[in-house]
């Protein structure tokens, strides 16, 4: 009798994990599809950290030439604009080229 209520149940048990993996499949081609699009334009699918990019060059900053950054020449660049208190030591409003070359090391 056991064997006969095995056998019913047995086809029942396929469907179900028919029914989860074809549940599932959407999901998969989903992140399968992101990670494609991801790798053919160079970048990660997923990305933990902020990108960062180079720091530019103290003379592209440094618009009218005459040796420092003010808080002006500094505000095209945005990140910089966020550290320049910090990276102006002392206090004058302009960043020398020794304090500006704090945040182009990558230490503000």
């Amino acid at each position: 009798m056991k064997t006969k209520t095995v056998t019913k149940e047995l086809p029942l048990l396929g469907v179900a994990v028919a029914a989860m993996l074809l549940a599932l499949t959407p999901l998969a081609g989903a992140q399968s599809q992101a990670e494609d699009a991801a790798r053919r334009a160079g970048t990660p699918a997923t990305t933990t950290t902020k990108p960062t990019t180079a720091p530019r060059p103290f003379d592209e900053l440094d618009q009218n030439a005459d040796g420092v950054i003010s808080k002006d020449e500094a505000a095209v660049d945005p990140p910089l604009a966020q550290v320049f208190g910090t990276l102006d030591k002392d206090a004058d409003g302009r960043l020398t080229p020794e304090e500006y070359a704090v945040h182009a090391q990558g230490t503000p």
